[in-house]
């Protein structure tokens, strides 16, 4: 299926984002960090239209290089975007998928849209835990600080967090977080600059459960039993805030579940009701 690109802007913001197909079904993608928007092309079909954003930092979508520290991307930001690419895209109802921190995203965005979205589909996504070191640590200085120069030396703090393991001062899973970003420089730089960058981009719990609780909309978490970034028991605590315990659905897998032969499950799971 031909891709194609297609942009909304804001001051100096522009949101990119990918069309598949022509459908009626509408099915609004956000991918995860590190990732591609072509991660969703799978879902395609003759009666569906897809769109897939590219985050920022990510493919087409650019913003100011200030906003990776100061002038952050907001909620209110991400929502403006969103409806301008919904008016464009002459969208009324749609599905909602998100990965990691494509979840982030989604979640910050969803009360804003929740009149319009029919069903959602949350596939080990960020933003679960406002309180957990992820999230404390992005809102702190000091760490932002730490963290910059840990880019350029990524030994440097796996040597660190594996001492503050062995002493039990930090969980031995936070090793297991940090060295799957630092194994790939590249990779850990991405990491970077979207932990800094999306780090005002808090989603409220509260708000979740209001508009899941005001309207009928088929709310789905998929997580993978063997993810050290997105776990179970996060995924299971978070749930239970928001009053959708029945909502989580457990994969044999990990984190990394955009493969080829995983894809069949991930269908299975996400079953998209068709509009006239």
């Amino acid at each position: 299926m031909e891709r194609e690109i297609r942009n909304v802007t804001l001051d100096d913001m522009k949101l990119s984002y990918e069309v598949y197909g022509e459908g009626n079904t509408v099915i609004l993608c956000f991918h995860g960090n590190g990732r591609s928007a072509e991660d969703f092309r799978f879902l395609a079909r003759k009666t569906r239209k897809i769109i897939s954003v590219h985050l920022f930092l990510h493919g087409f979508s650019t913003f100011s290089p200030t906003r990776i520290h100061d002038d952050l991307i907001t909620t209110e930001h991400v929502e403006k975007l969103l409806e301008k690419l919904l008016t464009k895209e002459k969208v009324n109802n749609f599905h909602w998928v998100a990965y990691s921190q494509g979840g982030r995203f989604t979640l910050s965005a969803f009360p804003a849209f929740a009149h319009r979205v029919k069903s959602m589909f949350l596939i080990a996504p960020d933003g679960l835990d406002d309180n957990n070191f992820y999230s404390w640590s992005q809102r702190q200085w000091w760490t932002r600080k730490l963290f910059k120069r840990w880019v350029e030396k990524p030994e440097e703090l796996m040597k660190i967090s594996r001492g503050l393991a062995k002493v039990k001062i930090i969980h031995p899973k936070l090793v297991t977080f940090l060295d799957f970003y630092t194994s790939d420089q590249e990779k850990f730089k991405m990491a970077y600059k979207t932990w800094s960058a999306f780090r005002d981009l808090r989603p409220s719990n509260e708000e979740v459960k209001h508009v899941l609780d005001k309207h009928s909309i088929n709310f789905n978490m998929i997580i993978g039993a063997h993810d050290k970034i997105i776990t179970s028991k996060s995924a299971t605590q978070f749930l239970e805030k928001i009053d959708q315990s029945e909502a989580l659905k457990i994969i044999p897998y990990g984190h990394d579940i955009f493969k080829p032969h995983i894809e069949k499950e991930l269908l299975a799971l996400m079953p998209f009701e068709d509009f006239d």
